[in-house]
């Protein structure tokens, strides 16, 4: 079997960028929902995602540049320090798409895709009414990489409060995958749903424990 030996060095960043989102597959989306200090919601989706701590619970959000320029979002929670990152889930993936639109900062994606919005509990940013798990997340650190004109920005907050649809837990303690049905990002103009869940048990724990660490 024959391998192509890639280094970073030798491709330019498109190329970098598609290696990147086919091999790190799939990747959950944050929806993310933020306001600017002059009022101006922003609705804007990001599948480099990742879980950074669960104590305290902390998430992460990578967010690029634009012509030069920060993007609206990270704009917004260095303007207003608080955010709502939200799972896409079946039968919202075309509004989320909307969302990905290169609108200006006074555009209201809430009204563009459709979306009903609701006040936040603890931070300015308004949520989606009907987005079964929102989180509310206070700003903690960004840590910019890369250099002028190709620069992102890795957004660290802090969940403060969960919104989660209550036919989703279980037992009060745990999200089920196949109520909640959340849709994943793959490379190019592909997507995945999360369908076909299988349960596979470790070998250290008795049958129908949960992790717990």
């Amino acid at each position: 079997m024959n391998f192509c030996k890639i280094d970073p060095s030798d491709i330019d960043r498109r190329q970098i960028y598609r290696l990147m989102v086919g091999t790190i597959v799939p990747r959950p989306i944050a929806w993310v929902s933020t306001i600017s200090a002059a009022g101006h919601a922003n609705l804007a989706p990001f599948s480099f995602f990742t879980a950074v701590s669960h104590a305290p619970p902390m998430v992460s959000i990578s967010v690029g540049t634009r012509e030069n320029e920060q993007k609206h979002t990270t704009r917004n929670i260095l303007e207003t320090m608080g955010y709502v990152i939200h799972v896409v889930v079946n039968g919202m993936e075309e509004q989320m798409s909307v969302c990905a639109g290169n609108f200006s900062r006074e555009v209201n994606e809430f009204e563009e895709a459709g979306l009903e919005s609701v006040p936040s509990d603890l931070v300015h940013a308004p949520r989606i009414a009907k987005a079964p798990v929102a989180m509310e997340c206070c700003f903690r650190s960004v840590i910019t990489n890369g250099f002028n004109g190709d620069q992102t920005n890795l957004v660290i907050g802090e969940v403060i409060r969960w919104h989660i649809r209550e036919d989703i837990l279980v037992e009060g303690k745990y999200i089920d995958p196949v109520v909640l049905e959340p849709v994943g990002r793959l490379a190019g103009n592909h997507y995945c749903r999360t369908q076909d869940v299988f349960e596979m048990q470790r070998p250290d724990r008795k049958p129908g424990q949960m992790a717990s660490r």
